[in-house]
């Protein structure tokens, strides 16, 4: 049953078998599998159907220093169905090596391995309709060629590894008519969890407050209770519990919002190759589910030992900024589309500052498209159709061969530091009472050696086996030189801060993702990620999740 909580009166006292806090791919997936069970669940998404100004304010915190991480409510939705409602659809499952404690990278680890999850993401692969959980392309496309450039694949750089690409599954809507129906569930919409409220001893959690406006607050007596509402959120709930604990809520070894990670990535450099008409997988294949699959350049276990480099994976984009070096007419439609399309939105003033100040890389642009533009209109119907009129949508759109101007895209491991942490900011607090966060991420000289190692060795196999030429631009040398300086977007991939271990005095949450010292609270979402690995989380999000589940329905 879905409901909207405001119409829950102040005081009320709600009881169930499970109280879930989120309203994401955790948050969902968790309740689809527990509610299996015939046991009575609550879900507090944190919001309703949509993202409101009310919502985006209970986000925003401080960066320290600033400038150094995006905004903290860019890239989150306080909203039912949380970042599934605008997620690509990248699915990646985590490595074997992700799991392994590897001394080049601190703090790396997991205390359960790869194999113990491959049913779960085999689960979270098909409940996010991304096909069977088959990423390796010798087998899920036999008939073709192993390499996504023929002769190119050696001992340190593989290409047959491959990302799938979901719907892309909007949850909330996905399994909203599952939810409507399942008499043991209750998804309260506006819903917000307020306070984590324990028991005297400081071992057991007696009930959760919520509320949807400032002031008016009912509590939910559960069981159990899993957090699931993002890597931030999480820990702003756990540390911000201090009436009993003063520490907080499982930091007792002042552990939770430390080892905060995200992924480093970016564009550095581009490839010119030799034929880029023969022996080139390019664009996305289809399997036979007619599921969108794409090849990546990834760098062997064999060869991040032997650099003690991180994990990392590459492959061709688009070029990502306003510049016309590429001359291709596709990428320069799409951005005087987004330019002069976004300047619009911020009004009639905003849009003609932009257009001075763009004034000469506009009109370049408008002429990459002005002479190529009978086959521009062949491009774009096909965009059209593919993005909009089909029910799996194309995941991206690539720039043609013709142009030979291949960007190289990176995504790399973010090693776990202690002293990149989320912490609350005493000084500011939202309107529900509750403390803002502050976050403070930092990097290590392995991120920046995996960044320069990767781009090293893909400029040195793409020219020594003849395919192609690797460029650097004098940016992307004094990118490599200093990759501290350029900017940090997290992109909404949040990890770390709750991570998984034996013990409490390495960890925040146990094999079994529950909280150290506590009998009846769980986390879920990659906060429990103990590293981070180069994958989108989403995936193993969901895998952990339903692993979850599982122990929860074995648990009652």
């Amino acid at each position: 049953m879905i409901e909207d909580a405001r119409l829950i009166p102040p005081g009320t006292c709600l009881e169930a078998d499970l109280c879930i806090v989120g309203g994401g791919a955790a948050a969902i997936s968790l309740a689809l599998g527990y509610m299996k069970s015939g046991r009575s669940v609550i879900l507090v998404p944190g919001g309703g159907p949509h993202q409101t100004a009310s919502c985006i304010d209970l986000y925003r915190g401080k960066v320290d220093p600033p400038g150094s991480h995006e905004p903290l409510e860019e890239n989150r939705l306080r909203m039912w169905g949380g970042t599934t409602t605008v997620w690509g659809g990248r699915c990646v499952p985590f490595d074997p090596i992700d799991f392994e404690a590897r001394p080049w990278v601190p703090g790396s680890g997991w205390p359960i391995g790869r194999d113990e999850l491959k049913d779960y993401i085999a689960q979270a692969n098909e409940l996010s309709e991304a096909g069977e959980a088959d990423f390796d392309a010798r087998s899920v496309f036999p008939e073709t060629q192993t390499e996504l450039l023929r002769g190119f694949d050696n001992e340190n750089i593989v290409t047959w590894p491959l990302e799938r690409w979901s719907i892309p599954t909007d949850y909330s809507k996905r399994y909203r008519a599952d939810l409507e129906a399942a008499s043991n569930l209750r998804v309260l919409l506006h819903a917000n969890a307020t306070h984590l409220q324990m028991d005297s001893s400081g071992t057991t959690l007696r009930h959760v407050k919520a509320a949807c406006r400032p002031g008016k607050v009912f509590q939910i007596n559960a069981k159990n209770t899993v957090i699931a509402c993002g890597a931030l959120e999480n820990t702003r709930l756990l540390l911000a519990a201090r009436d009993i604990l003063t520490e907080g809520i499982g930091n007792k070894h002042d552990l939770v919002g430390r080892y905060y990670q995200s992924h480093c990535f970016g564009v550095c450099g581009y490839a010119v190759l030799k034929d880029p008409f023969k022996d080139f997988i390019y664009d996305f294949e289809k399997d036979q589910a007619g599921v969108y699959c794409r090849r990546r350049f990834w760098l062997t276990p064999e060869a991040q030992k032997k650099h003690q480099v991180s994990n990392v994976v590459g492959f061709f984009v688009r070029a990502v900024s306003g510049e016309s070096e590429h001359r291709n007419a596709m990428v320069s439609l799409v951005l005087l589309v987004k330019t002069l399309l976004g300047g619009a939105k911020k009004g009639p003033k905003r849009l003609s500052q932009i257009v001075r100040a763009q004034r000469r890389e506009l009109l370049t642009h408008l002429g990459i498209v002005l002479k190529d533009g009978p086959s521009i209109f062949r491009q774009v119907a096909a965009v059209v159709y593919t993005r909009y009129f089909q029910k799996r949508r194309l995941p991206m759109v690539l720039p043609s061969k013709k142009a030979n101007f291949f960007p190289l895209f990176f995504q790399t491991e973010h090693a776990p530091l202690w002293g990149s942490r989320v912490m609350l900011d005493d000084s500011s607090v939202d309107d529900f009472g509750m403390p803002r966060l502050k976050v403070n991420i930092r990097f290590s000289e392995v991120d920046y050696r995996t960044i320069r190692t990767f781009v090293s060795l893909f400029k040195q196999r793409i020219e020594e086996s003849g395919i192609g030429t690797f460029h650097l631009s004098e940016k992307d040398k004094e990118y490599l030189a200093h990759p501290e300086r350029r900017s940090f977007n997290s992109n909404a991939h949040h990890i770390g801060t709750t991570r998984m271990a034996v013990t409490a005095d390495a960890g925040v949450v146990d094999v079994n993702c529950k909280v150290h010292g506590v009998e009846n609270l769980y986390v879920a979402g990659s906060s429990v990620f103990p590293t981070s690995s180069h994958a989108n989380p989403t995936l193993m999000i969901i895998a952990l999740a339903l692993r979850l589940a599982d122990h929860l329905k074995s648990k009652d």
